[in-house]
């Protein structure tokens, strides 16, 4: 189905959201709830469940958004798919996970909750890439995938990759960008369908979704694509009815937003966890409502500022080089 700019411009904007929700979770998990926060109101409570909520929607919004675009990249030769995107991203992914290792190792090697004290800690994060170092590994070998893929019905791709994510959960991105590459047809219908009522049956179609998430012996990779697949109908609902210029420039920086969440969010921990767990009530209590909202924009805005150097950079490289 060819899609219109309704459409495209839905998309967009459930990009933006999710890489609101994706960065919002992370922040909030790996951050925020780690302050001794020493208050009466329960403002930590209220940004737990908020993380928890933008956690099921985030990645799988933008993962749709990106997984659509992929369609390009599956209709090229098989020599031209290799060599202008299989192997520049996964020497881009490499040359960003030593860098973002180099910044853990160094300032905060909690913080993503993989031990990285040693060098077979550090070989296990690049064979066995966790799911926040995994976007550009993902997005390399996704294409190839898909066109090995191309004749094998769509439902039975998605169930085939939600499966594997009992394997390993680096597959749980491949699983959203499947549902935007080979669901476009779909996706299109609940995007041309978006209204305030549908809003409210397609809300708790994701209530339903989200409940597997506190089921203990459920596989969390497998859980976190359940509660994604049965969000994505009220997400892009909700991009549908919130279009905006801010939102989808945020869907546009989305890659380089996502890939800034794990060494900005460790530098902004190092410097800011031992210092707010001290601090009086009064001002933790500022702290508590505000600095997810804070970091979260931070992190945003630094993609936007990062993708809109790259456009540049790839505007002044001539079409040969490129």
């Amino acid at each position: 189905m060819t899609r219109t700019p309704d459409t495209t411009g839905a998309l967009a904007t459930a990009a933006g959201i999710g890489l609101c929700g994706a960065v919002v979770e992370y922040v909030v998990g790996r951050h925020y709830l780690q302050i001794e926060w020493a208050i009466s109101l329960p403002v930590p409570l209220v940004w737990w469940a908020v993380g928890g909520a933008a956690g099921v929607l985030g990645a799988a919004l933008f993962l749709v958004h990106l997984g659509r675009g992929t369609a390009r990249l599956v209709a090229l030769p098989w020599p031209r798919l290799v060599l202008t995107w299989v192997v520049p991203c996964l020497a881009a992914h490499l040359g960003w996970l030593a860098v973002t290792l180099v910044v853990l190792r160094r300032f905060n090697p909690g913080l993503p909750g993989v031990p990285l004290l040693d060098s077979r800690d550090l070989l296990s994060v690049v064979l066995l890439t966790p799911r926040e170092f995994s976007l550009l590994y993902v997005l390399a070998l996704f294409p190839v995938l898909a066109k090995l893929l191309e004749r094998v019905p769509a439902a039975a791709v998605v169930a085939v990759l939600a499966a594997a994510t009992l394997l390993t959960e680096t597959v749980t991105f491949a699983v959203f960008l499947a549902a935007g590459l080979r669901l476009s047809g779909e996706t299109d219908r609940l995007i041309a369908t978006a209204s305030r009522r549908n809003l409210v049956l397609r809300g708790a179609m994701a209530l339903v979704g989200a409940a597997v998430l506190g089921v203990d012996r459920f596989p969390a990779g497998l859980a976190t694509v359940v509660a994604g697949l049965a969000a994505l109908p009220f997400g892009l609902t909700v991009a549908a009815l919130a279009r905006g210029r801010l939102l989808a420039a945020m869907g546009a920086a989305a890659v380089p937003g996502y890939l800034l969440l794990v060494p900005g969010l460790a530098l902004a921990d190092k410097i800011l966890l031992p210092r707010l767990s001290v601090q009086g009530s009064a001002v933790q209590l500022a702290v508590a409502a505000a600095e997810p909202a804070a970091l979260t924009a931070a992190i945003v805005l630094g993609g936007i500022v990062l993708a809109a150097l790259g456009r540049q950079v790839r505007a002044r490289v001539p079409a040969v080089a490129r």
